[in-house]
């Protein structure tokens, strides 16, 4: 009986090299790629193989020979896209006759997903409460929408890391914004309670994994550092639904906000991999549930898992100065470090090369730190050639 052997992409993410750490204790035979160096991945032990592939944003026809050519040569019995290259994989994967091999829908559902505009529409459609959303293709007026400033949420419709949302604008933040109809905004009205979040697995339309989770530490409104596994009855029941009205196979993510009355209110879908993920702790268990639709159990309630150097330089400065360095030292002491599972000293070193090289990136191409590590693999629904 033949091994099986997996290709995980995006590498350069905490996620994918937890994902593989978890299809190794599986036994398959694992490899991974991305487009950028990915040194954190590179310092793993024991070692993975590691592919670096073109860039698909910028050079999408080079990116499907070479990801082909990768499957190929390893002879992929299955593909597992883990960040927003997601888009690219699988049209690339429709294109080149590997879809059954992936890990993701076709382009058209995951587009549905993504977009902040379709997902709500979407969503709704279903019987899921949403909140109040307005599209917006064309300069924003006061009195142009049924909200009041400070009820009101803007972002545009293909956006990540919170990094253009306006949370209660101004009128002169209202002003600067300049929808077009290929470059859509929505307007939400802004639900107050707590944000949560979720991560799961699907095959064929069925969770197989589903881990729900609060922020506990996080840069702002972005990706959490600190993950605390929560019981979300109301996420689980959104997953479910939605998972099996779209025949999803593949990572499928949540922005949640739980109303005063305990509502869970889908905000923002990511069909990829968040950080709940981490909450297995690479256990065999999430790799079958990924590779063979085996299902896994949820994490407990309470279980805290972080990432040590983004702890350390985002989340310590930002604990001193609001006062919080106690409450930062008793959640680290709690929790457990997935960047270096092993306690191997070389990953964290890697890790933090990996962010110094986006850094480097962001200061040359005017970006932020965070778009610097999106910037050759994220899709804003333009056509792909």
């Amino acid at each position: 009986m033949s091994r099986t052997t997996v290709l995980i992409t995006g590498a350069r993410a905490p996620v994918a090299q937890d994902l593989a750490r978890a299809c190794r204790a599986a036994g398959y035979e694992t490899h991974l790629a991305d487009s950028a160096p990915a040194h954190a991945a590179r310092a793993l032990r024991p070692a993975f193989p590691v592919y670096r592939l073109p860039p698909p944003r910028q050079r999408f026809r080079e990116f499907r020979s070479a990801i082909l050519s990768l499957i190929e040569t390893t002879n992929a019995d299955h593909v597992i896209p883990t960040c927003e290259e997601v888009f690219w994989v699988a049209e690339a994967a429709e294109r080149d006759g590997y879809a059954d091999r992936l890990f993701a829908p076709d382009l058209d559902r995951l587009a549905t997903l993504h977009s902040k505009a379709r997902f709500i529409e979407f969503a709704a459609s279903l019987g899921i409460a949403t909140p109040e959303t307005h599209v917006l293709e064309g300069p924003l007026h006061p009195g142009d929408l049924p909200l009041e400033f400070e009820d009101l949420v803007l972002k545009p419709e293909y956006s990540r890391f919170a990094s253009h949302t306006l949370v209660s604008p101004t009128p002169e933040e209202m002003s600067r914004i300049r929808p077009t109809r290929t470059r859509r905004w929505v307007a939400q009205k802004r639900i107050r309670g707590e944000e949560v979040c979720s991560w799961a697995a699907l095959r064929g339309g069925r969770i197989v994994a589903f881990a729900a989770y609060r922020p506990r530490w996080r840069q702002g409104r972005a990706a959490a550092f600190q993950m605390e596994a929560i019981n979300a009855p109301g996420i689980l029941a959104i997953t479910t639904r939605i998972g099996a009205a779209i025949g999803m196979t593949g990572h499928l993510s949540f922005d949640v906000i739980l109303d005063q009355d305990g509502v869970a209110l889908p905000i923002e879908c990511n069909p990829r991999a968040v950080s709940g993920l981490h909450l297995f702790d690479a256990s065999e268990g999430l790799a079958r549930a990924v590779v063979e639709g085996q299902p896994c159990g949820d994490p407990l309630p309470g279980t805290l898992r972080h990432m040590a150097p983004a702890m350390a330089l985002l989340g310590a400065p930002s604990a001193i100065m609001n006062g919080r360095i106690g409450a930062l030292l008793k959640d680290w002491r709690a929790s457990r470090d997935v960047i270096s599972r092993e306690g191997d000293l070389a990953v964290t070193l890697a890790c933090l090369a990996d962010a110094s090289a986006f850094a480097l990136q962001a200061l040359k191409s005017s970006r932020s730190a965070a778009g610097a590590t999106t910037a050759d693999i994220e899709w804003d629904g333009e056509p792909m050639s």
